[in-house]
């Protein structure tokens, strides 16, 4: 949490605070000689919205600067009310105090009694553990009017009270959280179903050579399905571009990291086939070749057409001939 060491008076307090929780926090900072939290303060007025004990602490003590953690009242991430239960709550009448009231009485001088708003903010409120000699002093002030006149049974009893509160604020948590993990566990139930409801997809081709496009292409089909089955066709033509062999094993060496990528050989011509015997299993088949779309739908196959893959600045056909060694029509 970023705060500016700035003079106490650009400060202006919200509420009276409490005479015996304030010698106890006396002792607790002379004790340790440095100060945990900063003060946060409103940026344009100066009033105090939190830290209003260690405030009259520093006055009393005479120091000229303090740690403040300046931010902008009006900010609607940033409400008030008087009971813990009212950070769920937004508009004024609900919560028992506005931030205008807030304002216009610290502006006034017009204090409220200790403890009286409970103020949320949309960040943290982390320890600083500022060494109070890093603070510039002066002169002790007079802080009698600042201090509350009870009885510590008083003090005791409001303490208790915003126990209470906290108390509330631990079961609205651990509720929150119980049903926070019902919804993960529902979504991953959910999520697990979808997996396993989306098809086995079979993308036949001869990848005569395998090229960026086909991968693409491969990458493009994946999210869509639970499984790519790639099937290599055995009729692929046997030159010193490339083999069988040589294509599988390139495919595999590049999605063996996917483990919803499985790579077959199709023996025969595919579109020769009169059946489906010797293929795997599968959903839908999926290819760039209509002649492939065809000869699916011809078997009630359930088939979709994408688009055809590219090499990077050429086609598979082009490929061919510069690896062939060959001019390009």
């Amino acid at each position: 949490m970023k705060y500016e060491i700035v003079p106490i008076e650009k400060l202006i307090p919200l509420e009276q605070v409490f005479p015996t929780h304030l010698k106890n926090l006396e002792e607790m900072i002379d004790r340790d000689d440095f100060i945990l939290k900063a003060i946060i303060a409103d940026k344009k007025t100066g009033t105090i919205l939190d830290g209003s004990h260690r405030y009259v602490y520093f006055l009393k003590r005479g120091f000229k600067t303090v740690p403040v953690h300046w931010v902008d009242y009006d900010d609607e991430n940033i409400r008030v009310g008087t009971h813990l239960s009212h950070r769920f709550f937004i508009e004024y009448g609900t919560t028992g105090v506005s931030k205008n009231e807030c304002k216009k009485r610290a502006l006034k001088g017009n204090l409220f009694p200790p403890r009286t708003t409970r103020h949320f903010f949309p960040f943290r409120k982390i320890d600083i553990a500022l060494p109070l000699d890093q603070l510039k002093k002066g002169s002790i002030k007079d802080v009698t009017h600042l201090i509350v006149d009870v009885d510590v049974s008083e003090e005791i009893a409001h303490n208790e009270k915003y126990i209470e509160e906290i108390n509330e604020e631990f079961e609205i948590i651990v509720n929150y959280l119980s049903e926070v993990s019902q919804t993960k566990t529902y979504l991953i139930e959910q999520t697990s179903l979808m997996k396993h409801s989306r098809g086995v997809a079979f993308f036949p081709g001869k990848f005569h050579p395998p090229h960026v496009g086909h991968i693409l292409t491969i990458l493009n089909i994946l999210p869509k399905y639970r499984k790519l089955i790639i099937g290599v066709s055995e009729d692929c033509p046997e030159d010193k571009v490339t083999n069988v062999n040589d294509i599988i094993n390139t495919l595999n060496l590049f999605f063996k990291s996917f483990d919803n990528v499985e790579i077959c050989l199709i023996q025969g011509v595919l579109v020769e086939k009169t059946d489906l015997k010797g293929l795997p299993n599968f959903d839908v088949l999926l290819s760039g070749n209509e002649d492939v779309i065809s000869w699916a739908e011809k078997y009630n196959i359930k088939a979709e057409l994408v688009p055809r893959s590219e090499g990077v600045f050429c086609e598979g056909t082009e490929i061919r001939t510069i690896l062939k060694g060959e001019e390009a029509d």
